[in-house]
């Protein structure tokens, strides 16, 4: 992801760079308007990247950052309902979900990437930026041979006056679980291959 990426998205920038970074002082003047998530940023992100909890991405648009991301390695349990929508078709099926392979299904976890966080500046917001990312990470964590799973999860952010969850119902994310009213909502995408 460090190269120079072009948007779907008439509105998007010409040119995006993807950076890997252990260094969050780059976000130091970073605010996406939610205080929960902009105090995290600044007060407990670099303590999660020196202990490894999460690789962190920051995007540029030209030497402006207008969103960051982080990413790290988790398990999918998908309840037996998850399960049975999934083989129905009403989701769609891991690629590597092999239809004659039951032992594949009869699993408690499945391996997963979880975006830890997903910010876009204030200023940046509504302007497809987020539903961008999370398209390149699915086709990071679909085409990268040393990533080998078939979800991508997430905590979308729920508080009272903001919610992630419509966003990334958007994105294709399905509930893993009940939600629950003041509490964040594990949910999950299927990678296709």
């Amino acid at each position: 992801m460090n190269t120079k990426q072009s948007g779907n998205k008439s509105d998007l920038p010409k040119q995006l760079s993807f950076e890997r970074t252990m260094d969050a002082s780059v976000l130091s003047g970073f605010s996406c308007g939610i205080d929960s998530m902009d105090e995290f940023i600044h007060q407990e992100l670099q303590n999660n990247l020196w202990m490894g909890s999460c690789q962190m991405y920051v995007i540029y648009d030209g030497d402006e950052v207008i969103a960051m991301f982080c990413l790290d390695n988790h398990n999918l349990c998908l309840s037996e309902v998850a399960k049975e929508k999934i083989q129905e078709g009403v989701k769609p099926s891991p690629t590597n979900a092999p239809e004659t392979d039951s032992s594949y299904w009869n699993r408690t976890f499945y391996d997963a990437i979880e975006i830890t966080y997903l910010a876009v500046i204030k200023e940046r917001q509504h302007q497809h930026i987020g539903s961008f990312i999370i398209e390149r990470i699915m086709d990071k964590v679909a085409h990268d041979a040393d990533v080998c799973c078939d979800f991508v999860t997430v905590r979308a952010l729920k508080h009272k006056d903001y919610s992630a969850v419509p966003f990334y119902q958007k994105c294709g994310f399905y509930p893993a679980e009940k939600e629950i009213e003041g509490r964040n909502l594990f949910m999950y995408r299927i990678v296709s291959r």
